[in-house]
């Protein structure tokens, strides 16, 4: 468990080392407003290699390499609900089974297909997603994840070559990561907001404080750099947000926190901030991560998850939100009110497209 200190040795630390990393071929398209409307790229950007850091490698996993179809399937449970129910994207790109960051709270921590430490490679991805494109009916959103498997994917690139086949077939996609690697591949991401009805990258945020990442999410880009990447990204006119997730009762939930949030996104051109509560299981080892942190750091709030999440033998694989709609209307409430104050919407903006057939 990573040991509660100070912020300045916690920046220090994710400073010594993190990778930096010069993004590859990246080439710049020429100023064109696309539907989504997304923020107008500026003149200053200069034409030069993208410069970003990104988090902590993790010694422990090691990698195992296979062909899978699961490369490219239906997007299933991922979270934030209110995306799925609003059926942006049916289909999900992932070129990994589990995750190198191990974030306490995340149910890849303890997935039933892959062993302890151990991260899962799709080697096919690139190929099976050419193979299924043609034969899809609909032209809603790939939702694309896997940036955040940083070492593994910039040595094998899968991603960067799914993206290319995506762009041959003009496919919208909705991108999904807790990493500034997602940088490497703006020139791809760009191109592809040229030419399809969506392209959107949201970036996962638990809080902006260096604290709740060093215990959470010791292994993740910083909060400071996916800010960064954000801005970015914005600047070169692909629609970005935030969704904030998982909302930390009672840790990442306060006014001063979500201020600082709503205000850093206004910043950087953020267009939207999609909220999800922390989901526990009701026994199991994701519901023993979780709680065995709050006991560690947090010990005085451990009455109230207990109340908030209580033990179920038979509740949902992947959890509930709190079990109390007092704190859900209230949370959501503060959210929205932060929303209207800085004028971002806290649900995507269908809005802003053309609907998707």
């Amino acid at each position: 468990m990573v040991a509660v200190a100070g912020k300045e040795d916690a920046v220090m630390k994710r400073e010594k080392h993190s990778s930096f990393v010069h993004a590859e071929n990246v080439e710049f398209l020429p100023t064109k407003v696309v539907k989504a409307k997304a923020p107008k790229r500026t003149s200053h950007y200069k034409h030069a290699y993208l410069q970003f850091h990104l988090g902590e490698q993790n010694p422990n996993i090691h990698f195992t390499r296979y062909q899978s179809p699961s490369a490219f399937r239906r997007a299933g449970a991922f979270i934030p609900r209110s995306l799925k129910y609003m059926h942006i994207y049916d289909y999900r790109l992932s070129p990994y089974m589990g995750c190198t960051k191990r974030c306490i709270y995340c149910f890849e921590l303890v997935h039933r297909s892959v062993r302890k430490n151990e991260v899962k490679v799709k080697t096919n991805t690139a190929k099976y997603v050419r193979k299924v494109l043609p034969t899809l009916n609909d032209r809603k959103a790939v939702l694309v994840d896997g940036y955040d498997c940083e070492e593994i994917e910039k040595e094998v690139k899968l991603l960067r070559n799914s993206l290319n086949v995506l762009l041959e077939f003009k496919m919208p996609v909705f991108v999904q990561t807790k990493s500034s690697l997602v940088l490497r591949d703006i020139d791809k991401l760009e191109r592809l907001s040229e030419c399809t009805e969506l392209t959107t990258v949201a970036f996962s945020l638990t809080s902006l404080e260096e604290e709740h990442a060093r215990i959470f999410e010791p292994y993740t880009t910083s909060p400071e750099e996916r800010i960064k990447a954000m801005q970015k990204l914005s600047r070169r006119g692909i629609l970005t947000g935030i969704t904030l997730m998982p909302i930390l009762p009672f840790i990442s939930d306060t006014d001063k926190i979500l201020e600082h949030i709503f205000s850093a996104a206004t910043d950087v051109g953020c267009s939207y901030v999609i909220p999800e509560p922390l989901r526990v299981t009701g026994v199991g080892p994701q519901r023993n991560n979780v709680f065995q942190v709050i006991r560690k750091h947090y010990l005085d709030l451990l009455p109230k998850y207990e109340r908030l999440y209580p033990r179920d033998h038979y509740g949902p694989e992947f959890g509930t939100r709190p079990r109390s709609r007092t704190y859900l209307y209230d949370l959501f409430r503060r959210i929205r009110a932060k929303g209207r104050k800085y004028k971002i919407s806290t649900r995507f903006p269908m809005s802003k497209f053309e609907k998707v057939s």
